[in-house]
């Protein structure tokens, strides 16, 4: 059996790429030729599975941020176009790339879906969706949830979307209208959460594997390690996005000062570290350090919610405290923990009001969330992550080898 080129389109960011590198080890070690189409530097570990990068110039390294553009008075409309315009990116570096040597098989995470799903088209090959978040479906769209927290309409519904897409699909073949192109579902979706999770899961047919969180075995390997064994500790961080807030930080710094808790604060790049010292004796800030190496040793974990580390967190079964007052659109996925009982949210006036220490030790005492946790850590482990992920892409490779076009082959 031959192996295959397959391309992955994959957003810049740890939250997206860093779930890929199990299925990427896995379908290596099965002799496929791997391309992987992203941004942000990931040279050393696409290197490491023998993965051929192809960056694209993100619109977010000339200066658009998107802090910034949710602030405006035209958000929606700025919004919709930086996402166009992302996927338009990565769409023509692919193309440039890889027009002479086409993949087999493309595999697009879900923020890039446009390249992804015209990419397919192009080269009339089949396609597969790899997501990190809700899935969404004829019952559930996880568009129309996060567009609903910033009080805009779906973004299919947007003139923006309308006219941008009106003039892109024909270039491309797809007798298809700009909605029916955007709802189109592929025959194969992996989900990299467990099916419980899933916000409306039993509406979710064999189209859709949840393989619960994919990680790389080989990275996970002890790394970073508490100071002494005795003080309990605390990760804290605002995720990649919506970091900005040294204020944020300092609060959480003074108030765990002189406690046993031993607290790792992840700034992220909106925050210089050395922007919060002094610090006290119990509290380090990194720019970047590995979740997987601090939740290993923590008892508890402050951030704003988003999937890609709460799945980090349900791996090593610690409860979470959800504070999305920075990122409105994490509010559906923590939201979600917190129906599921898997922690707690927390409040700006328990940030700012002394209330912060009392917050993590109630949510770390209660018995219900941490058996939850422990019933969700499991059906995560017993979902199959990476090898299972890899399993279904290479089956549905040799199934659908034939078929043109992705979900568009039989329009073109």
């Amino acid at each position: 059996m031959r192996p295959h080129h397959i391309l992955f389109a994959v957003t810049g960011g740890s939250g997206h790429i860093r779930p890929t590198y199990g299925v990427l080890d896995e379908l290596s070690a099965r002799g496929h030729r791997i391309s992987f189409v992203t941004s942000g530097d990931y040279v050393d570990d696409l290197a490491e599975v023998g993965a051929r990068q192809i960056r694209h110039r993100s619109i977010f390294e000339d200066g658009v941020d998107l802090p910034e553009i949710v602030e405006q008075e035209d958000a929606e409309a700025l919004t919709v176009s930086a996402f166009i315009n992302e996927n338009l990116a990565m769409l023509r570096a692919a193309e440039s790339a890889l027009d002479d040597d086409p993949p087999d098989l493309v595999v697009y995470d879900i923020f890039p879906l446009i390249a992804g799903r015209l990419l397919a088209a192009r080269w009339q090959r089949p396609a597969v969706c790899i997501n990190g978040g809700f899935a969404s479906n004829e019952h559930y769209s996880v568009w129309e949830a996060l567009s609903a927290v910033h009080g805009h309409r779906p973004i299919v519904e947007t003139e923006t979307f309308q006219r941008m897409m009106s003039e892109l699909l024909p270039e491309y073949g797809i007798d298809r209208s700009p909605a029916e192109f955007w709802n189109a579902i592929e025959d194969l979706n992996v989900i990299f959460l467990p099916r419980s999770f899933q916000v409306k899961n039993e509406t979710f047919d064999d189209r859709f594997v949840f393989v619960g969180p994919s990680f790389s075995q080989g990275r996970l390997r002890p790394g970073w390690s508490p100071p002494s064994e005795d003080g309990d500790v605390l990760l804290i961080s605002l995720g990649s996005t919506f970091n900005g807030h040294p204020e944020f930080f300092r609060s959480c710094a003074r108030a765990f000062a002189g406690t046993p808790w031993h607290v790792v604060i992840a700034t992220g790049s909106g925050t210089d570290p050395k922007a919060l010292e002094p610090l006290p004796p119990n509290v380090e800030a990194h720019q970047y350090i590995s979740f997987m190496e601090v939740l290993r040793h923590a008892k508890a974990f402050i951030f704003q919610g988003t999937l890609g580390a709460t799945m980090e967190a349900v791996h090593w079964g610690r409860p979470m405290l959800f504070f999305t007052e920075y990122a409105v659109e994490a509010r559906p996925f923590a939201e979600r923990s917190v129906e599921l009982g898997l922690g707690h949210v927390l409040r700006p006036e328990q940030v700012d009001g002394g209330g912060l220490v009392s917050a993590v030790e109630d949510l770390v005492a209660d018995d219900a969330v941490r058996r939850r946790i422990s019933r969700m850590r499991d059906e995560a482990r017993d979902a199959g992550g990476a090898a299972r992920a890899a399993e279904a892409i290479d089956s549905y490779a040799r199934r659908a080898g034939s078929r043109p076009g992705g979900a568009f082959g039989a329009v073109r």
